[in-house]
């Protein structure tokens, strides 16, 4: 009998991996990237060139090692790497954005938000794609773990100056006020965060 399914998406959902491991190569690294995708890849003398990357079904590649399952809930933005296929995975944060284990505060997805909150209208994608330095956006600020029960008091929504967004689309900028709830920050501070992350976007000249 099949087990369930504990991936978010449906099998069918597109994955990338390489020809390397579609002919048998042992997966050695999973990544679950920041808008979602997943890439299965193996070992880095096997790199996903132009000629060797795949796409196919999610459930495909997960049929192939039962050892995928576990990694069912990795975090988005996060790899999972192992020595070989008999060694157990081992995850790791691959992003530069904050969580609450280094920074006292994580960034909240805006459009995960905006399920809970009727007052949180995220803009449309094709807007964030044209986000740019000198615009301000405002984000949500969690201080408080990324899993803990939510209490009163615990995020912030404050506004970010744009001042850099490199190729991959990771925006930078410096916090333009204080918390009044929380001491990890302050105005000034050096901000990264991703486009999923924006609730607002105010323009320099409207502001």
């Amino acid at each position: 009998m099949q087990s369930k399914w504990p991936f978010e998406v449906p099998r069918h959902t597109a994955s990338f991996t390489t020809r390397f491991v579609l002919e048998g190569a042992p997966v050695l690294r999973v990544y679950h990237d920041y808008d979602g995708d997943w890439q299965f890849h193996g070992a880095t003398e096997q790199p996903a060139t132009a000629s060797a990357a795949q796409v196919v079904a999610l459930g495909t590649v997960v049929d192939r090692d039962p050892t995928f399952l576990q990694l069912h809930d990795l975090p988005i933005g996060w790899v999972a790497e192992r020595k070989s296929a008999s060694k157990p995975w081992r995850r790791a944060k691959n992003h530069p954005f904050p969580t609450f284990a280094e920074d006292g505060y994580y960034l909240e997805d805006a459009d995960w938000l905006a399920q809970f909150r009727d007052d949180v209208h995220p803009p449309a994608a094709e807007d964030c794609e044209q986000l740019a330095p000198g615009m301000y956006v405002k984000l949500a600020f969690r201080f408080q773990d990324e899993q803990a029960e939510r209490r009163d008091f615990e995020t912030e929504r404050m506004w970010v100056l744009i001042t850099d967004i490199d190729d991959q689309g990771t925006c930078a900028g410096t916090l333009e006020n204080d918390p009044q709830h929380a001491d990890q920050l302050s105005c000034g501070a050096e901000i990264h965060f991703h486009p999923s992350h924006v609730l607002e976007i105010l323009e320099d000249s409207d502001s």
